[in-house]
């Protein structure tokens, strides 16, 4: 198994749905890790000495993301008594590919509909809401400005009317280091290695949209966010269409906890990392001291689930001789091989059987599974249907992980027949009332793709100059939590700096009402889908007679906001 991210929503043009392959470091950086007690300047200058370029600052966890400038640096730099080892940074690509091709209906691009008024259609747009208890939670507090969350994606438009003023610009930043890589490599090398996107903001759509599922503004238009009184922080970790290396990632999720402005991290990004291979098993000992240091510093994080809709257990294992308890490692046996990637054409199988989730299944880190709208009536046409248990609502959603590392759950949308696409065909929607509903950006590349925007997938389209669409994925239930999250913060500022305490408060008053319907995947299953492509393997349908149990799909329960705040 090869290391894999993706940003863990899709139908969202970004590598937003099944396993992505990683595309290896085309940049040469290395990862130089120090004895503990060394100082940022010893770190540096050992690293100047044996001829490197200093290109991200992880010393708050002993280590430095260096670029060699002369040949034999890794021997030199190793023999170094302050270095204890050094590994090759890891490159999680993206993917680009979306659950449903589009099918022949030429949706076309984005529409501009400036007519649209969405106060009337609130509990259309935003059912999510009402499943945990938002507005109810308002009427003690709609968020404080005091308590800021800091979103860790590809970037934040500032200047989309959801998120304008609620933007701190004062927080976070561009975590990606385009000068120094521009310096060593110039701007056509990076170009051709796929490094399009160094600029500031969001040129994919999906942080965006995760900032304005956590605080939207409430103007109006039916994308307000959970906690519409908080501030975000943007901090830009992956690049639009390429993915993000390790040490971005690890350098913004320092930078957000070392700030004492930042009260929640959100992290709606999901990899797989092979315990077998020792790179990436010193990416997650890296994941697992940044979130040890959040945690002292009194900042949860909360991070996606995962979207292969494979069984992530909570383990204890001693990796690289660190004892560690409530890893999130998929499961060994047939409920770690994922579903069809959502995002393929084909119906291959993802094996990614004993692969630790990143940075959901670290240590520490709130772990968010996703659910479904209900379970809408499929017509006579699809085989495959939910029978009695249409119109059931809250269920697993279809592409959801699951599992014993599950922490909690929330709203993430999903197809109206809770169906992959290649088993629900025409009908089998995200737009209305089936997606999840949220700010986008207008050029970036979940809207520039038309097929991402055709109905039947984002549904991309212009209201007044700014875009909007419906997302699914445990991308869209972190923030939901986040969100949550933030309000009980600015109701009860007693648990600000107190990460354990506010996860039990979000645990221990979560709902237990859901009943899940939603089964694991079916390898015996080897009927051809619906849209004719054959399933050689199996693996490429659900199982939907055998019911993923409450604890596994929900955690401690689907998050109430209502519950949590209190009165």
């Amino acid at each position: 198994m090869r290391p894999t991210l993706l940003l863990a929503a899709f139908a969202a043009a970004l590598a937003i749905t099944g396993s992505a392959t990683a595309a290896g470091n085309p940049f040469g950086v290395t990862v130089v890790r120090f004895s503990p007690g060394s100082t940022p300047a010893q770190m540096r200058g050992a690293v100047t000495a044996a001829g490197g370029v200093v290109v991200d600052d992880l010393s708050a966890i002993g280590a430095l993301a260096v670029v060699p400038a002369s040949s034999g640096f890794d021997s030199r730099v190793a023999s170094k008594p302050l270095v204890t080892g050094l590994f090759t940074d890891t490159l999680f690509a993206s993917d680009r590919r979306d659950d449903l091709r589009d099918d022949g209906h030429g949706y076309g691009p984005p529409a501009d509909r400036n007519d649209v008024d969405f106060d009337p259609w609130h509990a259309l747009f935003q059912w999510d809401d009402d499943r945990m208890n938002v507005q109810s939670a308002w009427r003690r507090t709609t968020g404080d400005r005091s308590i800021a969350v800091a979103v860790l994606d590809s970037g934040v438009d500032a200047d989309h009317r959801e998120l304008h003023g609620i933007v701190d610009k004062k927080l976070g930043g561009n975590f990606i280091p385009c000068d120094d890589l521009r310096a060593l490599f110039g701007l056509g090398l990076i170009d051709r290695k796929g490094l399009r996107d160094c600029r500031d903001g969001d040129f994919e759509g999906h942080g965006t949209w995760v900032a304005s599922r956590i605080a939207g503004a409430l103007n109006g238009f039916a994308s307000n966010g959970v906690a519409p009184g908080v501030r975000i922080g943007s901090y830009k970790v992956l690049a639009a269409g390429l993915g993000g290396l390790s040490s971005w990632m690890l350098s913004g999720l320092i930078a957000a906890c070392s700030d004492p402005r930042i009260d929640v991290v959100n992290m709606s990004i999901e990899g797989y990392v092979d315990p077998s291979d020792e790179a990436s098993v010193q990416d997650f000992l890296l994941f697992t001291d940044a979130v040890d240091y959040c945690l002292r510093h009194g900042v949860p994080v909360f991070a996606a689930a995962g979207n292969e809709h494979v069984r992530v257990d909570r383990v204890a294992m001693t990796i690289d001789g660190r004892h560690l308890e409530d890893v999130g490692q998929v499961s060994t046996g047939a409920q770690g091989i994922a579903m069809t990637p959502p995002g393929s054409d084909s119906l291959d199988f993802s094996d990614l059987r004993g692969g630790l989730l990143v940075p959901g299944g670290v240590p520490g880190v709130t772990m968010v599974s996703a659910t479904a709208n209900a379970i809408g009536a499929a017509p006579a046409s699809v085989p495959l249907r939910w029978s009695s248990h249409v119109g059931a609502r809250d269920q697993l959603a279809y592409y959801s992980n699951y599992g014993s590392r599950v922490d909690i759950s929330a709203p993430g949308g999903a197809r109206a027949y809770e169906l992959p696409a290649w088993d629900g065909g025409p009908g089998d929607i995200l737009a209305g009332t089936w997606g999840s509903f949220g700010a986008l950006v207008k050029n970036g590349l979940i809207c520039q793709d038309p097929n991402e925007s055709a109905a039947n997938n984002a549904a991309c389209f212009t209201a007044r100059g700014d875009a909007y669409g419906w997302l699914q994925g445990t991308s869209m239930s972190t923030p939901n939590v986040a969100g949550v999250a933030a309000l009980v913060l600015s109701a009860r500022p007693q648990l600000v700096g107190q990460p354990a305490a506010l996860v039990r408060r979000l645990t221990d008053t979560a709902s237990h009402a859901p009943a899940n319907f939603m089964g694991p995947s079916d390898p015996f299953n080897v009927a051809p889908a619906l849209n004719g492509i054959p399933c050689a393997t199996g693996f490429c349908h659900l199982d939907q007679t055998h019911a993923i149990g409450f604890a596994a799909a929900y955690g401690a329960g689907l998050v109430d906001a209502a519950a949590a705040v209190g009165r």
